[in-house]
């Protein structure tokens, strides 16, 4: 009688005990051959409480976090998740220094101002600097030294394909700081490019960056809206871009980013550090040169030059053609630009340190030809430098 009694005690115990089917317990740290199994989820999980979070995968198989707002956010696998290229700033193939309005900087980035001037510029970190982690090597900088009067962008960056983040919650986050406090407008454009009967273009924002006077990260997320029902044009130069824009109490300022990241998710994850190598790989699809990386176009050398030649020419009307290849297969056709050894655009030079003109003919993607037109008789060579320009 006791054991029965003994018996149904224990089952009432183990039918009151709360089911642990639908939560994962720590396990501590596998060990070898051991594997975890997650219980099956059949929607969504409800919100966690203040300051927690909880992991569920979709069918797709992509990982999620759910914050206690009810916010998705993805987890990044390996790969590629900031969608600008060198966020960084590390990669300024154009040079470091430049004073003219709505004209490209650092590599992907374009800087303009309306009436006022200014000087957009790199600037190194020290090392062992803590304001922003990870030992970044430069910092963008914008003096403004003489103040606008109308609206106009700061800086801006144009990313390949309207459909990118459409439909999307995407987080804009970057450390920026001012030398006096100032007020900014973060603007996100989406583009449907040209050609045929795109649809027009439209804007998400403005939202209110608040410049302090040291360095300090920023977040900002956005509610991307979808692009369905839209027209998209047919010349391939269709995109999104983000804006920083002085709109208002003109004025006289310097502002300082670095580590810009646009990633999707309404959480702003730590800054993307990728090679130097990718880094450029990506950038040269936009913008590539014969120069050296720290040599700026027009520059008066002969290092890395491009040069072809011929011999045994009579009197006459002659050309050498050279052919160069691309870094990196090109966004589209590029613009080509020569100069001359010494650093003349639209010409070349030859064994005579003479400048002659010269164009780039039959252009495409991978490569473009050089021809140089001569007179003359002997051994015969010129050479010079390219840049080729395919931004959006």
């Amino acid at each position: 009688m006791l054991k029965h009694f003994l018996f149904l005690l224990l089952m009432v115990w183990v039918g009151l005990a709360p089911l642990s089917a639908s939560a994962v317990k720590y396990k501590g740290d596998l060990e070898a051959n051991e594997s975890v199994t997650l219980p099956e989820q059949a929607m969504t999980p409800t919100n966690p409480s203040a300051s927690k979070r909880k992991l569920y995968f979709k069918d797709a198989g992509a990982a999620y976090s759910l914050d206690s707002a009810g916010n998705e956010n993805p987890i990044a696998r390996s790969g590629i998740k900031n969608h600008l290229i060198n966020g960084g700033f590390r990669l300024w193939q154009r040079g470091i220094s430049f004073t003219s309005s709505d004209t490209y900087g650092a590599d992907r980035w374009r800087h303009a101002y309306a009436d006022g001037t200014g000087t957009t510029s790199r600037l190194p970190f020290a090392l062992g600097q803590t304001d922003v982690p990870g030992e970044p090597r430069y910092y963008w900088r914008h003096n403004r030294t003489a103040a606008a009067t109308a609206t106009s962008t700061v800086i801006r960056q144009r990313i390949e394909g309207v459909r990118t983040l459409a439909g999307e919650t995407a987080t804009w986050s970057f450390y920026g700081k001012c030398g006096l406090a100032k007020t900014f407008n973060l603007f996100i454009f989406q583009n449907f490019g040209t050609g045929g009967s795109p649809s027009s273009q439209r804007v998400t924002g403005p939202t209110a960056f608040n410049c302090g006077t040291s360095w300090g990260r920023h977040r900002f997320t956005f509610d991307i809206p979808t692009i369905a029902g839209k027209t998209v044009g047919t010349n391939g130069n269709d995109y999104i871009e983000i804006v920083l824009q002085e709109s208002g109490s003109f004025s006289t300022f310097t502002l300082d980013l670095a580590q810009v990241q646009l990633e999707q998710g309404s959480v702003a994850t730590p800054f993307e550090y990728r090679p130097v190598a990718l880094e450029l790989d990506l950038a040269q699809r936009y913008y590539s040169k014969t120069y050296n990386f720290e040599t700026d176009p027009g520059t008066l050398t002969s290092t890395g030059y491009v040069e072809g030649g011929a011999s045994g020419l009579t009197n006459g009307s002659h050309a050498i053609r050279v052919h160069w290849s691309f870094p990196s297969r090109m966004r589209a056709v590029p613009i080509v630009t020569l100069y001359s050894l010494n650093g003349n655009s639209g010409k070349w030079t030859d064994a005579s340190n003479s400048d002659r003109p010269v164009t780039a003919q039959r252009t495409g993607q991978l490569g473009t030809n050089i021809e140089v037109s001569l007179t003359a008789t002997g051994d015969l060579r010129v050479g010079g430098h390219i840049t080729a320009d395919a931004e959006l």
